[in-house]
């Protein structure tokens, strides 16, 4: 019975029942949402179901380092920008200069291991940046995350001159575009990044360390945990991580778009590591949570889509499932739910009396 009531009363309990309601309603409006094919031609499989996780992995990938951050007791509003400035530098690396390579084909100019190393290494520098001012400079989050929010995306135009590269290079779209065990590359990619995470985070005391300074920062201090090591961790890990997932964004569309690359990814990681049940206030926080936090941002995606809204409502709509799932978990209607199974207890304990009786 207690293991029951726990379950009743955790976040992530109530994350996966609201994506099981959404898949449900997606089996009852378009049976053929769960169908998934094998196609000899590409040796990869396809479907909905493998869409939605193929389209979540950016978000997923980038909501793993928000999870920490948010542990912490705070935000991240640059990991957007930082999609964009990694996707801008890995095309510039590729392309280099359009005037003089014009023509997008299947070839780099640097070698390769830098058009993948330069913006992952940028990245990381700029989530470097975020913890210092943060953990050394005592700056809020949300306004010292703000600077690279603003500038990223500045910081990507010059990179490329304003202009869009685009590229064919086979390598750097396999990453986007390619396949691994029949499933697309992008599930493979995000699958390894939670793993990593979860490993680094739980098979050491990092994770412990994150919850404990999210929990009273000061008392940490002062029981000899180095907070500001911690936060400069978690930051910079956040800024390698939104690095990994511009890269594959900048494949999937084989090109950088600096405006429109990573747009409103630091809401959506953010909505994933809530819907999961990790606490913006800080403290414990769940990565299997914001796993089925992401899945459930692009499953109502996807099932926006299937019901033919148009595109001006589609965030309406989106929005409305949204507040109906964190309604469902929040704290009232929680406690409301491990209320009702109070008089089913008493009521079972009296059947039984009277049984023996």
């Amino acid at each position: 019975m207690k293991n029951r009531e726990s379950l009743l009363k955790s976040k992530l309990t109530w994350a996966i029942i609201a994506e099981a309601l959404i898949l449900l309603v997606c089996l009852l409006w378009k049976p053929q949402f769960f169908k998934i094919e094998y196609q000899p031609e590409t040796h990869m499989l396809y479907g909905s179901l493998i869409d939605v996780v193929n389209r979540s992995a950016e978000i997923t990938i980038i909501a793993m380092g928000m999870t920490l951050v948010i542990a912490l007791g705070g935000t991240d509003l640059s990991v957007g920008a930082l999609v964009a400035v990694s996707g801008a530098y890995a095309l510039k690396f590729l392309r280099w200069d359009v005037t003089v390579y014009n023509t997008p084909g299947n070839y780099t100019v640097q070698p390769f291991y830098l058009v993948l190393l330069v913006p992952l290494a940028i990245c990381l520098v700029m989530g470097l940046f975020n913890g210092v001012l943060i953990a050394k400079f005592k700056m809020q989050p949300i306004i010292a995350t703000l600077i690279l929010m603003v500038a990223g995306r500045g910081i990507a135009q010059i990179a490329t001159n304003g202009k869009q590269f685009t590229t064919l290079y086979a390598p750097f779209q396999v990453i986007g575009q390619g396949n691994l065990f029949a499933l697309p590359m992008p599930i493979i990619i995000s699958a390894v990044v939670v793993a990593g995470v979860a490993l680094f985070t739980r098979l050491t005391s990092f994770g412990m360390f994150v919850e404990s300074v999210g929990i009273n920062r000061n008392a940490s201090r002062v029981s000899g945990l180095r907070s500001d090591r911690i936060i400069l961790i978690a930051y910079t890990l956040t800024g390698l991580l939104a690095g990994v997932a511009g890269l594959i964004y900048a494949s999937r569309i084989s090109s950088c778009d600096s405006n429109n690359a990573g747009l409103n990814y630091e809401l959506d990681a953010i909505l994933a590591v809530v819907i999961g049940g990790t606490s913006m206030s800080g403290g414990k926080f769940s990565l299997a949570g914001t796993v089925v936090g992401s899945l459930i941002i692009r499953t109502i995606t996807t099932l926006v889509y299937y019901f033919g809204i148009q595109a001006d409502a589609i965030m309406a709509f989106k929005a409305m499932i949204i507040a109906v799932v964190i309604v469902l978990q929040s704290e009232p209607v929680r406690k409301w739910m491990a209320g009702l199974r109070k008089p089913l207890k008493s009521a079972e304990a009296a059947a039984g009396g009277a049984y023996h009786a």
